[in-house]
C-alpha cells in the first residue's frame, strides 16, 4: 500500500521552497503528499517583498475533518512555521495523528548563515525546541543546530578548522531526537552533513558548488521524509537525498540563478526513482 505523509508548511507561489518542493519530491518516490498549508505567499520571504495569508487557524479545521474522515497517516513533516500560534496548532495536529510506528520529521526553520530571520523572537525559537524535541528525525541547518543546543555560531566564523570540527561534532550529538541530521557545514571545497542516531555517527560530504539558494534544506528533507517513510535504511536516505540534490546545485551554479529562487530540481527528480 502507498505511503501517506502529511506535510505541514507554507506555499509559496515563487521560490522552490517548502510544500512547493515537497510535493513534487515526495510524488516521484511513491509517497502520497498530503499537503497541510500554514500559510500562502506571493513569493518566498527571501524577497525583498511579500504578502501572506496566514493559515494556521484552518489546522483545526484539518485536524478535526481528517479525524472525521478516518485518515491514518505514515508520516507527519513539519517546516516553516511563521509564529508561536501555528506550531501550537501544528502539534494538535500530531497529537491527533500520531500512531505508533509513524515517522515524526521536523525541520526547524530558524534561520541561516549564523543569523536568526528577522520574522521569529526569543519565544518563537524557545517554542521551536520543545516542538522539535519530540520528533524522530530534525534536520537543522548549522546555524539551526546551534540555536537549539545554545552553540555560539562564532567558532564557525572565526574557529580553526579543528574547532569548528569538534562544535559540528557537538551540535550533532547534541540534539534532542532520535536521529538528527545537521545539514551545510561548508569545510573548504566540501559541504558536510553530520547524522546522528541509530547508534552511528557519520559526515557525509558534498562538493561545494560556490553559491547559495533558498530551499535546498526543504528538498533534502523531503527526499529523506520519502526514503525514511518506505522504510530504506537511514544511510541510504541521506545518500539518495544528496545525490539528488548535488546535480541541482551544480545546474543552479552554472545557469547563474538567484539564491531567492532556488535550484531547477525539477530536472533531477529522476534520482530518486
Amino acid at each position: 500500500m502507498m505511503k501517506r505523509v502529511a506535510v505541514l508548511q507554507d506555499i509559496s507561489g515563487l521560490g522552490r521552497c517548502s510544500l512547493a518542493a515537497a510535493l513534487p519530491v515526495l510524488s516521484v518516490m511513491g509517497v502520497q503528499c498530503c499537503p497541510v498549508p500554514t500559510a500562502v505567499y506571493t513569493n518566498q520571504t527571501g524577497f525583498p517583498r511579500s504578502a501572506s495569508l496566514d493559515c494556521g487557524a484552518l489546522l483545526k479545521d484539518f485536524t478535526s475533518l481528517w479525524k472525521e474522515h478516518g485518515v491514518a497517516l505514515d508520516g507527519i513533516y513539519t517546516g516553516f512555521m511563521a509564529n508561536t500560534a501555528q506550531l501550537e496548532a501544528a502539534q494538535g495536529f500530531i497529537d491527533a495523528f500520531r500512531m505508533p510506528g509513524s515517522l515524526l520529521l521536523v525541520d526547524p526553520v530558524m534561520g541561516d548563515d549564523g543569523q536568526r530571520y528577522p520574522c521569529f523572537d526569543d519565544a518563537f525559537c524557545g517554542a521551536m525546541r520543545a516542538f522539535a524535541a519530540r520528533a524522530d528525525v530534525i534536520t537543522p541547518n548549522v546555524t539551526e543546530a546551534c540555536m537549539l543546543t545554545d552553540t555560539d555560531y562564532g567558532v564557525f566564523l572565526h574557529g580553526s578548522e579543528h574547532e569548528q570540527e569538534d562544535a559540528f561534532l557537538h551540535i550533532v550529538t547534541a540534539l534532542p531526537s532520535r536521529i538528527s541530521i545537521v545539514t551545510g557545514w561548508r569545510r573548504g571545497d566540501v559541504i558536510c552533513n553530520g547524522v546522528s542516531g541509530e547508534n552511528t555517527l557519520m559526515v557525509y560530504e558534498s562538493p561545494a558548488v560556490g553559491g547559495s539558494w533558498s530551499g535546498t534544506g526543504d528538498l533534502f528533507a523531503a527526499a529523506l521524509c520519502g526514503g525514511l517513510v518506505k522504510g530504506d535504511a537511514l544511510d541510504v536516505s541521506v545518500r539518495r537525498a544528496m545525490r539528488f540534490l548535488e546535480p541541482a546545485l551544480k545546474e543552479a551554479a552554472r545557469l547563474g540563478l538567484p539564491g531567492v529562487g532556488g535550484v531547477p530540481f525539477e530536472l533531477h527528480l529522476k534520482e530518486l526513482l
